[in-house]
């Protein structure tokens, strides 16, 4: 395994110099080579939402697909930045680096390594489980599909919010290759690269790699210090073997690793974690962080540097006996590994640093069965099985905050097991002429095994003081200070296991009003299964799972191509009525009195619409606007905490980290400047509302709106075998963030990067 692992990468670090010196003689397939199927013959793209090719503008959900060369012009590197394609999807990283996936208003925002997504990634199909391993999913795109909505039917659960599909490059027939290169502000380089061909008469392969590097690009505000480098390297082999007509096997082995420091925040305010007692005096008279996304805090002399990695190889076949029936199989095993060294407080005081370790071994197996009548119908069934091993252990050093009287240091460990079997069916099939009736269940069952610990640092000093408080307790030095039982206390392990089921299912209508104007309505209910947590705890009361939740979703929409495709224009009006839903909140724990914990919001509900839009209305121009609306709120009864600890009811407010307007504008021009050669010039737009960082609408916690502006120019040449631009990203330096929350004494906010600049250049053979 550790060849392999080494091979892959080797192997994607040696094609990005392959790729530059490909031969000349590689055969003439075009400047979107290995991108086949992207569109059908009307330039509608095509999807595969329902497991199944189809056009876009025949699925009757909200869908935004955009293709690999698109994402490319307008930036999109990963998966973090899609808010400048898809209306209603929201990026964010919780403090320790975890990357919070929301879609519409559904999002979990949880620092555990095993926190189940509401918004899953999937890379063909598969499911990366964990959001922590999606780094590596954007590489060398085809097309990025992302389904707004419970997926749970097709995709399973964990999908309340709805799913994102990135669909690679498939390997091509002749001979063919690509680079792609940046360089801008921070001395940043992207260099991504692919070769393809056939390496048999009946054996296709594809090798695709990307390099990221920049130099640091925050600076302390009180010394001479940087920070935040980037070093991430991502590696992808395809390979297609179709020996028959009727055979196709694919193997997908892909990897990354990455080095990058972790982003450092800035410090906004001080409260005391523990009332009576005193800051730290360095921290007492240490500076707020000036209006400035450079400007942050940390810890001197401490490495931040990650180590993360990923390893994934999925075999998938596909045999289709006769004209009507596809039988598939999907297997695949994944391991994520990670080592994530946070400063959270946002100074060089020791007051809340953190370092995140853990891995998930991922086992997943998938099959099924698909029918296609024709205009009659589609039908489809299978099953899928899927196991988890999660180890986790979180250090906290808390040396010089209002609670090191407990230690300074403590580390919480938790081993997970999780094993879901699922059978699922869906059926389409037309009722009348032009009105199609879609129908879709999927039955889960899912079990989840808990042992966690939570110890001090050997020192002693905080088994001391827990034994003082709880009296027969025996906590001893360097082993579990964990309260397991509050009426009869003593420390140990918390053991438990959580085990529920489901049935998820979707009922749709989709009406053919013409041949191009598509109406439908859709209701659908969806799970996302429960979950521990993860942080050091004094009471086992805090580890406590939470429930799993549920979606149930309404959906009406349209999606029309108007004046000959001039005009091509998609809206949706959806409301969610959501039970259970998973926060991270403050419950009274006995002994210890107010503490954090999972918790459910037992009913709350989102209402919003969706409206965008592609406009041609002229040679060469194309203007891509979209918007959405997404109101949430609270709608029973919810005692929990605000970010700096204050228990209150919080009835009827809005969701933390889900903004009530989010919208993005693409503008693009192109022209001839001769024959062979074409000019372009492009800007876009993203827009967020205002919303905030947890419950109680604190203002200390408030994040601002913003927009965002993107510009881009450049010509291309030889049918768009090569490109030159040049690019800038957030050209007005607009001073935003992205995160706010409180550790021990410090509230802290992370910033947006700041305004960059570069040039990019690719070819293709």
């Amino acid at each position: 395994m550790y060849l392999y692992r080494k091979c892959l990468l080797l192997g994607a670090s040696s094609l990005l110099g392959m790729a530059i010196q490909a031969p000349a003689y590689a055969q003439d397939s075009g400047p979107a080579a290995g991108a086949a199927n992207n569109a059908d013959a009307s330039g509608d793209i095509i999807v595969t939402a329902q497991k199944r090719a189809e056009s876009i503008n025949d699925v009757g959900m909200s869908i935004t697909a955009v293709s690999g060369d698109n994402l490319l012009k307008r930036g999109v590197t990963d998966a973090s930045q899609l808010t400048k394609v898809v209306a209603g999807f929201n990026y964010n990283e919780t403090a320790r680096a975890d990357p919070i996936y929301t879609i519409r208003g559904v999002g979990f925002q949880d620092s555990s390594i095993a926190a189940s997504p509401t918004v899953t990634v999937y890379v063909d199909e598969i499911p990366i489980p964990y959001s922590g391993g999606t780094l590596g999913a954007s590489l060398d795109l085809q097309r990025v599909e992302v389904l707004k909505g419970p997926q749970g039917t097709l995709f399973g659960g964990n999908s309340t919010g709805g799913a994102i599909n990135f669909v690679a490059t498939k390997p091509t027939n002749d001979l063919s290759a690509g680079v792609n290169l940046s360089y801008g502000r921070f001395n940043s380089v992207d260099l991504s690269g692919f070769v393809s061909g056939p390496l048999a008469p009946t054996l296709t392969a594809r090798l695709s790699g990307k390099l990221v590097r920049s130099n640091d690009w925050q600076r302390s505000y009180t010394r001479s210090d940087t920070n935040g480098e980037k070093n991430q390297l991502l590696g992808r082999l395809l390979l297609d073997w179709k020996p028959t007509d009727a055979l196709t096997v694919s193997i997908n082995a892909n990897g990354w690793r990455d080095h990058s420091e972790t982003q450092a925040p800035q410090l906004i305010g001080r409260t005391a974690a523990i009332t009576g007692i005193p800051f730290d005096p360095d921290f007492a008279v240490y500076p707020l962080a000036p209006n400035n996304a450079r400007a942050a805090g940390w810890d001197p002399g401490v490495s931040f540097k990650q180590h993360n990695s990923y390893w994934h190889t999925s075999g998938r076949i596909d045999y289709k006996p006769n004209d009507t029936l596809t039988l598939t199989s999907i297997t695949s095993y994944q391991e994520y590994r990670r080592r994530v060294p946070v400063d959270i407080d946002g100074t060089d005081v020791t007051v809340f640093r953190s370092i995140s370790s853990g891995k998930v071994d991922t086992f997943f197996q998938e099959v099924r069965l698909a029918a296609d009548f024709g205009k009659e119908g589609h039908a489809l069934i299978g099953a899928n099985y899927q196991s988890d091993n999660i180890t986790e252990d979180q250090f906290l050093n808390f040396s010089h905050s209002t609670q090191a009287f407990l230690g300074g240091e403590v580390t919480a460990s938790n081993k997970q097991k999780a094993k879901n079997k699922a059978i699922f069916a869906n059926l389409e099939y037309e009722i009348l002429p032009s009105l199609k009736l879609q129908g879709g269940i999927r039955y889960t069952d899912s079990k989840r095994s808990y042992v966690g610990c939570t110890r001090d640092s050997g020192s002693g000093t905080a088994a001391a003081a827990l034994n003082a408080l709880i009296p027969g307790l025996g906590a001893v030095s360097g082993g579990c200070t964990l309260v397991v039982n509050p009426t009869a206390p003593f420390a140990g392990e918390f053991v438990d296991h959580l085990n529920q089921d489901n049935v998820s299912w979707r009922v749709g209508l989709n009406y053919n009003a013409t041949q191009d104007v598509l109406l439908y309505a859709n209701v659908s209910k969806g799970y996302k299964a429960g979950s521990y947590q993860s942080l050091p705890a004094a009471s086992a009361a805090s580890l406590l799972p939470v429930t799993q939740e549920s979606v149930l979703a309404y959906e009406a929409g349209f999606k029309a191509a108007l004046f000959d495709h001039k005009l091509q224009l998609n809206g949706a009006a959806f409301y969610y009525d959501y039970k259970n839903k998973q926060i991270r909140g403050i419950i009274n724990i006995p002994i210890f009195g107010n503490g954090e914990a999972l918790i459910n919001v037992p009913k709350s509900r989102i209402a919003g619409f969706e409206l965008n839009a592609i406009l041609r209305p002229v040679s060469g121009l194309t203007i891509s606007p979209s918007i959405t609306l997404v109101a949430s709120k609270v709608r029973s009864s919810l005692i929990s905490g605000t970010p700096d600890g204050t228990v209150g009811q919080f009835k009827g407010e809005a969701f933390p980290y889900t903004p009530k307007w989010s919208g993005n504008t693409d503008v693009e021009y192109r022209w001839a400047l001769n024959s062979g050669l074409e000019a372009f010039v492009g800007s876009n737009v993203t827009y967020t509302s205002s919303t905030n960082g947890g419950f109680g609408e604190l203002p200390l916690y408030r994040l601002k709106g913003y927009a965002l502006l993107d510009l881009r120019a450049g010509v291309e040449g030889d049918g768009g075998k090569w490109s030159a631009s040049v690019w800038g990203r957030n050209v007005t330096n607009e001073y935003y963030w992205t995160t706010a929350t409180r550790a021990s004494d410090a509230a802290t906010r992370f910033a947006g990067m700041p305004v960059t600049y570069g040039v990019a250049f690719s070819y293709r053979y």
